[in-house]
């Protein structure tokens, strides 16, 4: 029996769909201080999260994924690679 073709996870097409749907494009990322936002991340997880820079930097886009940017994980403190983000609905 052959088995259907798993589609690969793609993070410039969950990029280009986000920005479809209202998220920002992280050159416009809170920087610190100024909230909690949800961030979508290369691996497809949606994460509440927080800027820990005061300046935006960010990784250029290669091979591996889209132009992304480090934010820590609101829950667990961990870093997040972050390549959208919106604010939460109230």
């Amino acid at each position: 029996m052959k088995h259907t073709v798993i589609r690969k996870r793609d993070p410039n097409l969950m990029l280009q769909e986000a920005l479809d749907e209202g998220w920002e494009t992280i050159d416009t990322m809170p920087l610190r201080g100024e909230g909690v936002f949800l961030v979508l991340t290369v691996s497809g997880l949606v994460r509440l999260a927080h800027n820990r820079n005061m300046q935006r930097t960010a990784r250029r886009a290669d091979s591996y994924g889209p132009k992304r940017s480090s934010v820590i994980a609101e829950e667990s403190g961990n870093y997040l690679a972050a390549i959208a983000w919106k604010w939460p609905d109230a």
